[in-house]
């Protein structure tokens, strides 16, 4: 597959209108060439398609540097990326931060919340509700983010 056969997105194609604007206001194109390479421009399906729009006019070009083959994009990023899979979610695998995040948060849960509920009743320390809360969330969603993706042998 060669990069001119790439798809393109939306913004490709607005940047190639707007390009093709400039172009308009210096005179390079007549009004009536300049809507039917718009109209071209909106329904193109990919990258080689806004190309051909602009093989007889200079710079500027929109840039389509985004719209580029995957293999250029593992080549750029230096590893290989597995394709996504649809309707398969990533497991995620326990890691002994998560089980010590897991289990403040459950302390904070047994003993913070029945403190603050007997702190706030008898000396109406109500506040004491805030660093629990925040203990609990905290702890909560850092156990969750610092597990890993399950890999396969």
């Amino acid at each position: 597959m060669g990069s001119a056969d790439i798809k393109v997105s939306n913004s490709e194609r607005d940047e190639a209108v707007s390009t093709l604007g400039m172009h308009l206001s210096t005179g390079r194109l007549e009004l009536v060439e300049y809507e039917e390479r718009c109209g071209q421009a909106m329904i193109a399906r990919t990258r080689g398609e806004l190309e051909a729009l602009f093989t007889d006019l200079p710079a500027p070009h929109p840039d389509l540097s985004s719209a580029i083959p995957p293999s250029q994009l593992i080549q750029k990023a230096g590893q290989l990326v597995s394709p996504p899979t649809r309707g398969k979610k990533t497991e995620l695998v326990e890691t002994p931060a998560s089980n010590a995040l897991e289990v403040v948060a459950g302390l904070a849960l047994l003993f913070g919340v029945p403190a603050a509920i007997l702190l706030t009743i008898f000396l109406g320390q109500w506040w004491v509700f805030i660093p629990v809360g925040v203990v609990l969330f905290v702890a909560g969603g850092l156990s969750e983010a610092v597990k890993q993706p399950h890999t396969k042998p």
